[in-house]
């Protein structure tokens, strides 16, 4: 456990440096002795070691570890845990996962990364018929970041509240130079549609929430996990995107222009929304000038 986490240690230096800023300092034993008394298991024992190197990751605003994901310190697995004992108490480990199932990263939505205590293996949560087994330990999980890491298949931006992104086959393509993507990017913020207007709304995209501006001011923000509606309609002959939230919210609703710049970031995070339709969203936005609102989500 020590040689990987070195080797993946050398790498986030020089490429993620943030990330490891971001990772507490270990666990006492006797904390994690606590653990495995509450969840009445021992923990795996490279999960273990780590917990004794690293407590999970701070909770103030830092990039997550690895894709949407942040590690989680023993207070919040604890809760993760009986959270998701609560799930199954409902609805049963057929609807939800196997009760040996131990959360130690989540995404701020409600999906979950857990160690199976029995096997050792890390799995993805996401719902009964989406969970998703990603390595056959811990060890193994920390070893394929470290691979995707030294073979620069990955983007990183430690201002989008994301962690290492590993990168599909057509970024791969399109990013050749060795380059991190994101590092030279603009700034993730969507102006409103009255550019005269210094007060004028506008939106800076982050892993884990969109934040409301007026001018300079930070005035409000949005959990991605509060959207329950996204609507593709037409507004002067160009596709708009309405995003509504809970009643009650301030706003009820966010309206962003589909053409504005680094649309391509929002696309993206609208993308990690629990059972998000990629096809019938680009559909909606081609066909957005036949002046048809369409629901493309909740």
């Amino acid at each position: 456990m020590k040689k990987i986490w070195s080797r993946l240690e050398g790498e986030l230096t020089s490429k993620a440096s943030e990330i490891l800023e971001s990772l507490n300092l270990g666990a006492d034993e006797s904390d994690v002795e606590a653990l495995e008394e509450y969840v009445g298991q021992e923990l795996p024992t490279d999960y273990r070691d780590f917990l004794i190197m690293h407590n999970g990751q701070s909770q103030e605003s830092n990039p997550g570890f690895f894709d949407m994901f942040s590690l989680m310190p023993l207070d919040l697995v604890q809760e993760s845990w009986d959270e998701l004992e609560g799930l199954r108490d409902d609805a049963g480990e057929d609807e939800t996962c196997p009760g040996d199932w131990l959360p130690f990263a989540e995404d701020g939505s409600g999906d979950m990364l857990c160690v199976e205590l029995e096997s050792g293996a890390i799995s993805k949560y996401v719902s009964n018929d989406e969970n998703e087994e990603l390595a056959d330990s811990f060890e193994g999980w920390l070893a394929d970041i470290h691979a995707i890491l030294k073979n620069g298949e990955f983007s990183y931006d430690p201002a989008s509240g994301f962690g290492i992104q590993p990168k599909g086959p057509e970024e791969e393509e399109d990013d050749d130079d060795g380059s991190v993507s994101g590092e030279d990017d603009d700034d993730v913020v969507m102006d409103s549609d009255d550019d005269d207007d210094e007060t004028a709304m506008t939106y800076k995209f982050t892993a884990k929430m969109i934040e409301l501006y007026e001018g300079e001011e930070k005035v409000g923000t949005v959990p991605w996990g509060d959207i329950n509606k996204v609507r593709v309609s037409s507004y002067a002959g160009d596709p708009l995107i309405s995003i509504n939230l809970p009643e009650g919210s301030d706003p009820e609703e966010l309206e962003i222009p589909a053409n504005v710049a680094n649309s391509d970031k929002l696309f993206n995070y609208l993308g990690k929304l629990k059972g998000w339709d990629k096809e019938a969203f680009e559909e909606a936005l081609a066909n957005a000038d036949k002046d048809e609102e369409i629901l493309v989500w909740g």
